[in-house]
């Protein structure tokens, strides 16, 4: 019987024990679910800031929550590219700076002018092709070079050529044609004016051959009147013209009719 009543007391004592753990079960019950809510609207949370595309894990509770989370991050994401796209905005001002850069290069290279040109006689034109035409002073005299082209677009027969020189001694070059060069302007002359005394003998008429026919003028920028004259002064910083020219006759309806075919390019002498 002692021993019984010692038993009784540890029953006891176990009934009470159980006793406790009821109270800090009720406890527990409270927490968990709010540790779990709290847990999973933070998770949800993290995982909707760092990956838009992970689901929600939690209950609807902490859906929305994650799904208003997800917003602020989307809004803080465009808000980013925003910023990106302004970076990306700096990064065309410098292309374009680049390309301001390029063009920069471009002036630096010589002017490209195209000429001018007329003509009276069907078909056959004279034509200076883009080159350049601004130079210095120095770099005119240190000899420059004129490219033009004598176009004749078809056979044309009964070509009367004329001189333009005043000793006769022009004759015509690869076209058939007469061409005289001369660079002027402010009282400055370059041609091949004087050549001295010819025979003057007539030239016959030609049938001219379609094709293009180039020529060149060399000039050191300096005032010529032809071989027979001293050569003068350099042109001084201006404005002038550089023509090639042909004159003559040629038939129409069975009489003669005067021609004149010419090609114009303006050119600047800088200091």
């Amino acid at each position: 019987m002692p021993a019984l009543r010692r038993t009784v007391p540890a029953v006891v004592s176990a009934a009470l024990l159980a006793c406790i753990p009821e109270k800090g079960g009720t406890t527990g019950e409270t927490t968990t679910p709010a540790t779990d809510a709290t847990t999973g609207a933070t998770t949800g949370a993290t995982t909707g800031a760092t990956t838009d595309v992970d689901p929600p894990t939690t209950g609807g509770t902490t859906q929305p929550a994650a799904t208003d989370s997800e917003s602020t991050t989307t809004a803080a994401g465009t808000s980013t590219g925003s910023d990106s796209s302004g970076s990306e905005t700096t990064t065309g001002s410098e292309t374009s700076s680049g390309t301001s850069g390029d063009t920069t290069d471009t002036g630096n290279e010589p002017v490209l002018c195209e000429g001018t040109s007329m003509s009276s006689l069907p078909g056959v034109t004279i034509v200076f092709p883009p080159q350049p035409c601004t130079f210095t002073v120095a770099e005119a005299q240190s000899g420059v070079v004129f490219h033009y082209e004598v176009h004749v677009e078809a056979e044309l027969p009964d070509v009367l050529r004329y001189r333009q020189d005043a000793g006769d001694c022009d004759e015509p070059g690869p076209s058939g044609l007469i061409v005289a060069p001369q660079i002027s302007g402010m009282g400055q002359a370059y041609c091949f004016c004087n050549q001295g005394l010819c025979p003057g003998l007539d030239i016959p008429p030609t049938t001219l051959q379609p094709g293009v026919y180039p020529g060149d003028l060399e000039w050191k920028g300096f005032n010529w009147q032809g071989p027979h004259v001293d050569l003068g002064p350099p042109f001084p910083p201006g404005e002038y013209v550089v023509q090639e020219r042909a004159i003559g006759s040629f038939k129409s309806e069975g009489a003669d009719v005067d021609y004149e075919v010419l090609a114009q390019l303006p050119i600047t002498l800088l200091p």
